[in-house]
């Protein structure tokens, strides 16, 4: 490393050290917008946020059509409220009012966003939306050379998991408008997002391994909850559902690859 190299990076890990001695930041309002196509209802969003937010321990105060107000107090010296308006196709989290946290012009403790970002990926969850995933789209590591989506068969990407080991034949997967058995009962929304490294892979392989292990965590959950199908899959991207009889869509960057599946858990006769 030349001397040059070594002044730049001390300036750059002291640069570091300073920005994250900062413990004041602007105030965090998580904004989430979601396709008709995902199918929420206002029941099943005000149910996520009401449940992330008891999860999170975090006090509901009121809950109306379109608005629910809730508070969170740490160790009785830190307190926050804040208004979540929602709809079957978004939801927020706006900051009210709050003490001990140092707000002021629109700036407050990067606490308090941590807490509001927990609560954001905890609805995400309850929606079946798997945060992680949406969080390597946001850096734009998946996005990154892959301006279209690829398409794949799906039953491809099955027999493949199978002859890996990784299916067992125990659960039947079927797409979202595929012909279902008679005798269906259904359980749970379930959702798995997978990636897999892209580098020195094509498009194809890497989608296939990313599928492989999506369809191994959506049998692991069925066998859990004793069911024995998982119907109705779509492919989830950018907040929208992909639904085909045949295949299944994926995003394959230059380093990574990911496919995010939802679907219901099902015992079928």
């Amino acid at each position: 490393m030349t001397q040059f190299h070594r002044i730049a990076a001390l300036l750059a890990l002291a640069l570091a050290l300073v920005l994250g001695g900062c413990t004041s930041k602007p105030v965090y309002n998580a904004k989430e917008e979601f396709s008709p196509n995902l199918g929420f209802t206002q029941a099943q969003m005000s149910r996520a946020i009401v449940t992330a937010l008891n999860d999170r321990q975090w006090v509901v105060q009121s809950v109306r059509p379109g608005m629910i107000k809730a508070a969170i107090t740490v160790r009785g010296r830190h307190h926050a409220e804040v208004d979540i308006p929602f709809s079957p196709t978004s939801f927020e989290i706006d900051y009210r009012s709050s003490y001990g946290l140092d707000a002021k012009d629109g700036k407050i403790h990067g606490n308090y966003n941590r807490w509001v970002n927990r609560l954001r990926d905890n609805v995400l969850k309850e929606l079946s939306i798997n945060p992680d995933i949406e969080f390597v789209n946001d850096l734009g590591i998946v996005k990154q050379g892959a301006d279209e989506p690829t398409y794949l068969s799906f039953r491809e990407g099955v027999k493949r998991a199978t002859d890996a080991g990784l299916l067992d034949g125990s659960v039947k997967f079927y797409l979202a408008g595929e012909t279902l058995p008679k005798q269906v009962r259904k359980l749970d929304t379930v959702s798995s997002s997978r990636k897999t490294n892209g580098s020195n892979k094509s498009d194809t392989d890497a989608c296939f391994w990313a599928l492989q292990s999506a369809l191994a965590t959506l049998q692991n959950a069925a066998k859990k909850a004793d069911a024995n199908a998982v119907i109705n899959i779509a492919s989830v991207d950018q907040r929208d559902l992909y639904k085909d009889t045949e295949k299944f869509q994926c995003r394959a960057g230059l380093v990574v690859s990911s496919v995010a599946l939802r679907g219901d858990l099902a015992h079928v006769d």
